[in-house]
């Protein structure tokens, strides 16, 4: 039997960045033990670091709370990553053999292999999900050991912008913590909120969050689409702050109240009034239209990436993310678009975890965070504090993002930290500053036989003056 774990996490959201600390039981058993947020507007936008300076902060400040709250030493974290240029495209290679032979485990790894070396203008590939392998005209998802002289694979790269990852790692180590893992948010939220029956026979998963929409389809079992959408519930709160000239938190609290996205039935449109303050009010069905219209714009971008897939999304669409909780979201979206196997869910019934978290987890969206303690697996946390070059090791690969699907993960990713900046300088312990200060003024300053030398001499000096004055 191994030791419990204390598992960190990290997700860097649209508007914050949010971390969970759970225990987890040598039996797989997950405790989830503290939650910390720093709200990051303008640190994080979209997914995406906007400001390196900022981002180092609020990580810092994150784990400076689990560390006060746990009494630990937080050393490394797991990562999800998202962000609007994460998406998926279509890849394909092919291999000739000499004469029809079984296809063997090392050309199919060995095609695989050269489709993760694809090049995209400015982008990496983070995550390759073999689709099928032709075989002649045969198809198939286990081409090892089936007759062929030709093969060709036909894979879905999952990509981002290469400033993604690059910026991420950079934060992390300047906030002194090593990264233990990354993982790819969206499919790893998938692979939990999803059941195995529901990617079998075909489903798609919307995460509607504050800044960003993400849509991810499964047939088959397998992952055949994945986009970032740059809207979300904050673009219908900021829609109400312009039109209604109000505060964002105003707008935020009417979304909230009495946001509908349904389409307003004839009984409805009346003049009932809102108040917006004690001496303003709106008319329900202005709200309503602004509410109604952007929302009806991110769910026409929604299907736009469903609609090819429609006839074989058997287990309908699940909607997920704090968005998603908005008043009259399935019928509208129904009602647009025709397509009725619509439902939402949140971070299922915790059956393989417990929570002393305070407060209702269901309404707190921590299904990715989660997902990534429930996958994580090494000891994020020690008894005592890290050494100070802990973090100065260099990686020999850059670091591989796993997910479920992914063929050639090599385990842990060990990031180089930032350079050290004046900021860091500035952080210096006084104590110990003091202590080399100290140590710097003892080394200066004379013996004693050096001291008496010198006495000495300026005796001698003062008697010869009295001898001979001139």
């Amino acid at each position: 039997m191994g030791a419990e774990k204390n598992i960190v996490a990290f997700e860097l959201g649209s508007s914050a960045i949010r971390a969970v600390i759970g225990q987890k039981k040598p039996d797989g058993s997950l405790q989830l033990t503290g939650y910390a947020k720093e709200v990051a507007a303008e640190s994080v936008r979209k997914g995406v670091v906007n400001n390196i300076d900022k981002t180092i902060a609020a990580i810092a400040s994150i784990r400076k709370h689990i560390e006060q709250k746990h009494k630990v030493f937080v050393t490394r974290i797991y990562v999800g990553v998202t962000g609007q240029s994460l998406h998926t495209v279509g890849s394909s290679v092919s291999r000739q053999q000499e004469a029809k032979m079984p296809i063997t485990e090392e050309l199919r790894d060995s095609i695989i292999d050269e489709n993760r070396t694809s090049v995209y203008p400015n982008a990496e590939v983070l995550d390759v999900i073999p689709q099928e392998y032709r075989l002649g005209t045969h198809l198939t998802t286990e081409p090892v050991g089936v007759m062929s002289d030709r093969i060709e694979g036909c894979f879905k790269n999952i990509i981002a912008r290469r400033s993604l990852r690059e910026n991420i790692s950079q934060c992390v180590a300047g906030a002194k913590l090593e990264v233990a893992d990354y993982f790819i948010s969206p499919v790893l939220l998938a692979d939990y909120l999803l059941s195995d029956n529901e990617k079998r026979s075909g489903c798609a998963l919307v995460d509607f969050g504050a800044e960003t929409t993400t849509v991810v389809v499964y047939e088959k079992n397998i992952l055949r689409h994945l986009v970032v959408i740059p809207l979300g519930g904050a673009t219908i709160t900021n829609d109400i702050a312009q039109v209604l000239h109000i505060e964002h938190s105003e707008a935020e609290q009417l979304k909230l109240a009495h946001g509908d996205a349904a389409p307003l039935d004839a009984a409805a449109a009346d003049d009932k009034e809102i108040a917006i303050s004690n001496d303003r009010r709106v008319k329900a069905s202005l709200l309503h239209d602004i509410v109604a219209a952007r929302q009806q714009e991110i769910l026409a971008n929604v299907w736009q990436h469903l609609r090819d897939y429609a006839d074989r999304l058997i287990s309908g669409i699940i909607f997920t993310g704090g968005a998603s909780a908005m008043k009259g979201l399935e019928k509208a979206f129904a009602g647009h678009h025709g397509f009725d196997k619509v439902k939402t869910r949140q971070l299922p019934t915790p059956q393989e975890f417990t929570s002393s978290i305070k407060g209702d987890i269901q309404q707190m969206n921590l299904a990715t965070l989660v997902a990534m303690l429930l996958r994580g697996d090494q000891e994020c946390t020690s008894e005592q504090p890290a050494e100070p070059d802990l973090f100065h090791e260099s990686p020999d690969t850059a670091p591989v993002f796993t997910g479920q699907h992914s063929q050639t993960s090599n385990g842990v990713v060990r990031e180089q930290p930032k350079p050290e900046t004046p900021a860091d300088k500035e952080e210096e312990p006084v104590e110990e500053k003091d202590a080399e200060e100290a140590v710097e003024q003892k080394e200066k300053r004379p013996g004693f036989f050096s001291r008496m030398g010198r006495m000495g001499r300026s005796l001698g000096d003062w008697a010869n003056r009295l001898v001979d004055p001139d």
